[in-house]
């Protein structure tokens, strides 16, 4: 699906310790209205977009939120989100937002840094942001919405992702995708790196226990959806190789931030980008990881994988 990603403004209501933006990325000015139908009718008209991701810092804290919402809805096209749910634990913001569009025509990203509220509330900086979250997410699913659950793996939490999986599937129903995914280690992530940085072969063991916990629950039936990104295949055991999503690959049809143009065909920052991905076997079928990870971390842990 073409989407078009549009970061409509870097304000952001949490201060994450792993956001990959800068600190003084809050002090851009957001984009206008104007500014945002102009870009989405350009995407649409000019590349055929189907799919307007809506991301930040946080889309709900736009001053037109809803009106951006309501020209959207107007489009027929598919409508995305990425959110921390925070504003949406208001029943009368998520009224307002539900009376514009219904539920199962949103598809929502929310992250869950961890199961515990003091761990999440640690990196997001914001005390309360986990019970919030929740009600946030409550709100949503009462109106069907297509959730993901996020987890971000950071070096705060990565050995509770067994316990987190365990939390995550007996809280959301089956129906609930969740994510698991590395960090970009830029902008905020770069200087708070001895709280978030973690190195694959320390977390690849504890991501392996998480996912041998999903494995069992769908020997008994369960069929939820359960994605690692940003993980190359080379650092796991192939026994896992069917939780790797490979569409951070594709190129973004669309691209606008609010310190930029707007952008076609924007390569991603992740991907199999390094020396030993070049003579890689299952290069198209790897996701990588991200660029910074060339900054942090010894390549030499990536290895070539040779057809035979």
């Amino acid at each position: 699906m073409k989407t078009l990603y549009c970061a409509i403004g870097y304000v952001c209501n949490e201060h994450c310790r792993f956001c990959p933006c800068s600190e003084g990325s809050v002090n851009v000015p957001s984009l206008t209205y104007d500014e945002i139908c102009s870009t989405i009718r350009r995407a649409i008209e000019e590349r055929g977009v189907e799919n307007i991701l809506l991301s930040g810092g946080e889309p709900t804290i736009h001053p037109e939120f809803f009106r951006i919402l309501e020209f959207i809805k107007g489009l027929n096209v598919n409508i995305s989100m990425l959110t921390n749910a925070l504003r949406l634990a208001d029943e009368a913001f998520a009224e307002r937002m539900f009376s514009i569009i219904d539920g199962p025509e949103l598809d929502v990203t929310v992250a869950f840094h961890s199961h515990i509220p003091e761990k999440h509330d640690f990196l997001t900086q914001h005390k309360g942001s986990f019970e919030r979250s929740m009600k946030g997410v409550a709100n949503m699913l009462k109106h069907n919405v297509r959730l993901s659950i996020k987890n971000n793996i950071v070096n705060y939490t990565y050995k509770d992702l067994p316990e987190y999986i365990k939390w995550a599937t007996s809280v959301f129903k089956d129906n609930v995708t969740l994510l698991l995914c590395n960090i970009d280690i830029n902008g905020t992530a770069a200087s708070n790196k001895s709280n978030v940085a973690v190195d694959f072969r320390d977390s690849i063991p504890y991501l392996q226990q998480a996912l041998d916990i999903v494995i069992e629950q769908r020997k008994q039936g369960h069929k939820r959806n359960v994605k690692v990104l940003t993980t190359p295949l080379c650092l796991l055991d192939p026994y896992y190789w069917g939780f790797i999503e490979s569409s951070t690959q594709e190129n973004v049809t669309a691209y606008r931030v609010p310190d930029s143009e707007l952008m076609w065909d924007v390569s991603s920052d992740s991907g199999p980008l390094f020396k030993a991905c070049e003579k890689c076997a299952l290069n198209r079928h790897c996701p990588g990881t991200w660029s910074s990870f060339r900054n942090n971390y010894d390549e030499s842990m990536l290895k070539s994988i040779v057809a035979g």
